[in-house]
């Protein structure tokens, strides 16, 4: 018995069986990622702007004018669905073509857009019964600052010693994959800082949540 117990322990020592928690860093700034080679190879610079400003070298004959990323006022009303079907689909009306892309592409890019709001943005996948913690290590939150979500009640929120713990709310997102038909949730958990004007991201966690009990 002795030597079935270390056995055990020496396994779950190997595997890293620690926690039933998922944790997560927010990855260091990579000089090229795949979402800004297909930003800059789609030709998306030529609207947007290299730095996502809407001030690429076509936008002046545009109407209306391309979407500046690099806006907290703008970009907070544009949920990741809309970003989603605006690059899929186009928008009709506008100068915003259509583009030929896999899912996981356009995840690239929306993720790579999102690093014009903050360099801090992360997409965790977890399931709907599984907390996820997320080291604020590289995140000033030295300051005051908000907790904002684009879906209310889905995720339940706790900050302590530098850590954010996000726990999927398992009655409302059951409820959630049911209505909507559904097995997959993705909630934004944003944390700004300043008032108005000059509010601003300190960093961004898109959460894919899976209903993974089925």
């Amino acid at each position: 018995m002795k030597n079935i117990a270390c056995i055990l322990v020496l396994f779950f020592i190997l595997t890293g069986f620690t926690s039933y928690r998922g944790y997560k860093k927010f990855p260091e700034p990579l000089p090229t990622t795949e979402g800004q080679l297909i930003y800059e190879e789609m030709g998306c610079v030529m609207c947007h702007g290299h730095q996502g400003m809407g001030d690429g070298f076509l936008a002046e004959g545009l109407n209306p004018k391309p979407r500046n990323f690099t806006s907290y006022e703008e970009m907070n009303r544009v949920p990741y669905q809309s970003m989603y079907s605006a690059i899929k689909n186009g928008v009709p009306d506008t100068g915003m073509p259509s583009f030929n892309l896999s899912e996981k592409q356009i995840d690239d890019v929306i993720s790579y857009v999102r690093t014009f709001l903050t360099e801090n943005y992360i997409t965790i996948n977890t399931c709907v019964n599984t907390p996820q913690v997320v080291s604020l290590d590289n995140v000033n939150i030295s300051g005051p600052f908000n907790i904002e979500m684009d879906k209310e009640n889905l995720v339940l929120t706790n900050i302590k010693k530098g850590e954010l713990t996000l726990t999927p709310n398992f009655i409302p997102l059951l409820k959630t994959f049911k209505k909507k038909r559904t097995k997959v949730v993705r909630v934004h958990i944003n944390l700004t800082e300043g008032e108005n004007d000059d509010k601003r991201y300190l960093a961004i966690v898109a959460l894919r949540i899976s209903d993974c009990l089925r």
